[in-house]
């Protein structure tokens, strides 16, 4: 049986005077009240972005947040936006897996260049004469089981920056084997550079780092996470402009699991 997370990961205090750079610095993230709804028929889900998971620092907007049932319907979905943090809730009403999304927002246009290979991205400082405008794109999401977990949410959207689950979410078992499938546009992506972040860092003497992964030649991340809890995974793929005019495109895909002992 997935657990119940602790009340007082809905908390936080920020206030909404952060600056948009301030967001844009942070990691998104969907956190739902319970991973395993098979005792309830509805949930609330919280979206922010945050530097310590999963302390809502800067609310997440998204005019596109909706869920996907398990007869793989997409319903949108009508947050209401504090301070710190979106919250809404979720109808899981017919048992299967339910996909919560932000969908894909659009965020700021910052100048950007390649610089020995990466891109990096000039602020409060001159851009060089190669630089472009580059789009941010932002899709968080997260997997909700009310009794037996089923596949139909599960399947690839197509567009942008997303991992497909080849563990079933509500199947993640500590100490055992997850792989993930990075896409973008619908097809495998080698070489995304990935970070697994735990829920838990604000209870340790010492903070861990994110752990970071790359896709193999599939598309593929695996790994396995030594302690139970909540996880956040994310990757960044930047693309050039795809012509005279057009911004390129920064793009951070999330997705908040746990993993059952």
């Amino acid at each position: 049986m997935i657990r119940s997370l602790r009340a007082g990961l809905l908390g936080g205090a920020l206030a909404l005077g952060l600056a948009v750079t301030a967001a844009q610095a942070h990691s998104p993230y969907l956190l739902p009240s319970v991973f395993d709804a098979s005792d309830r028929k509805l949930i609330t889900v919280e979206g922010a972005f945050t530097e310590s998971f999963f302390t809502p620092e800067v609310v997440m907007k998204s005019d596109a947040y909706a869920v996907i049932g398990p007869d793989g319907t997409r319903t949108a979905l009508s947050p209401t936006y504090l301070r710190q943090l979106a919250v809404f809730e979720v109808a899981t009403e017919a048992p299967g897996t339910y996909r919560i999304t932000t969908g894909q927002r659009a965020g700021r246009v910052a100048k950007a260049a390649l610089v020995g290979g990466e891109w990096k991205f000039f602020e409060g400082e001159k851009a060089p004469a190669d630089a472009i405008d580059m789009q941010s794109l932002t899709t968080a999401e997260v997997y909700v089981t009310r009794g037996a977990p089923s596949d139909a949410a599960l399947a690839p959207i197509g567009k942008g920056l997303e991992f497909r689950p080849i563990t079933h979410p509500s199947k993640i078992v500590t100490g055992r084997p997850v792989v993930f499938e990075a896409l973008f546009d619908g097809k495998p992506l080698a070489g995304l550079t990935v970070t697994l972040s735990a829920a838990d860092d604000r209870y340790a003497d010492v903070k861990s780092p994110p752990k970071i992964l790359v896709s193999d030649a599939k598309g593929q991340v695996a790994f396995k996470v030594e302690r139970s809890g909540v996880y956040q995974i994310q990757g960044r793929h930047r693309v050039a402009s795809a012509g005279q005019g057009r911004p390129g495109q920064s793009h951070t895909y999330a997705l908040t699991f746990e993993s059952l002992p």
